[in-house]
């Protein structure tokens, strides 16, 4: 218990504004893009087991990596991480008050390494919303590019036949894909300290230091 409010305290002088840590400095870089991810790897001087043990415990269980009755009573507890560490691998992510489905999430594997434990991963969104991202937006160039063409076409030829909403057309396809491109920056904006935020919380819990991924 007393290990916990000291991580907690920790994490709050953090969001506070406090200077970070030397050795979560790359966190701040720019937020991950669309595809590729930012690659961590820290090394915990403590063996595997307490590397477990100590996550396990500064952690509550994620309810988006739950059943779907779990989910629906929702993740219960106050940590400031949510996630589900196993003994070879782990998956947080930093709690938050709000819907956010661009949040940055740390997918990593746990390993030993002589008398201690390497932590190797990457921080990302969650797969499915980068998929969907890309395919959601592909669809809006080529569908929404044709009926912009099409419908630019009827304007500047003066048709005849032009529907009345043809204008839809016109306005529909950049409206869509601004939207999309605002809703995806607004949600990479929110989450763009969580690496480091999370960077932060592994190497209180763990006693860790960084490495060169």
């Amino acid at each position: 218990m007393r290990h916990g409010t000291c991580v907690r305290r920790r994490l709050s002088a953090h969001r506070a504004g406090a200077a970070p840590h030397s050795a979560v400095a790359w966190g701040r870089r720019r937020y991950p893009s669309l595809v590729n991810a930012n690659r961590i790897e820290l090394y915990s001087p403590l063996p595997p087991a307490e590397c477990v043990s100590r996550l396990t415990s500064a952690c509550d269980a994620d309810s988006s990596l739950r059943t779907p009755l779990e989910a629906f009573l929702g993740s219960c507890g106050f940590k400031p991480v949510l996630g589900r560490v196993t003994d070879t691998s782990l998956r947080l992510r930093k709690r938050i008050d709000y819907r956010n489905s661009f949040q940055t999430r740390l997918t990593a594997a746990i390993r030993p390494e002589g008398a201690g434990t390497v932590i190797s991963g990457s921080f990302s969104m969650h797969p499915f919303v980068r998929v969907f991202t890309i395919i959601w937006f592909a669809g809006v160039i080529l569908i929404g590019g044709s009926m912009f063409a099409v419908a630019l076409g009827s304007f500047i030829s003066h048709a005849s036949h032009r529907p009345d909403n043809a204008w839809l057309g016109l306005a529909g396809p950049p409206l869509m894909l601004a939207f999309g491109y605002g809703l995806f920056r607004l949600g990479r904006y929110l989450a763009r300290r969580e690496a480091s935020f999370i960077t932060d919380f592994l190497i209180q819990v763990l006693n860790a230091n960084t490495r060169n991924a």
